[in-house]
């Protein structure tokens, strides 16, 4: 095989590579854009009710809380 016939050669696997590559990228794109039409976006979810920071919090949850911090802290030794 002479130079000649070697660069045709190579051009046209370059330009059947391209082209491939090309061709992928359009269908991808398109295949892209059907699904983001199709698929709903996804609404916000709305958040749960929280409780008011004024509310007093009973003295019962305060006390099961401390002993429960206090076995945890005596429990691991510091």
């Amino acid at each position: 095989m002479n130079i000649d016939q070697l660069l045709k050669e190579s051009f046209q696997l370059l330009g059947l590579g391209m082209g491939a590559v090309f061709i992928i990228l359009i269908l991808l794109i398109g295949i892209i854009t059907l699904v983001s039409k199709l698929v709903p976006e996804e609404l916000p979810v709305e958040a749960a009710p929280t409780r008011n920071s004024s509310t007093p919090v009973d003295n019962q949850h305060i006390a099961v809380i401390q002993a429960a911090v206090h076995k945890f802290r005596k429990s691991r030794g510091s």
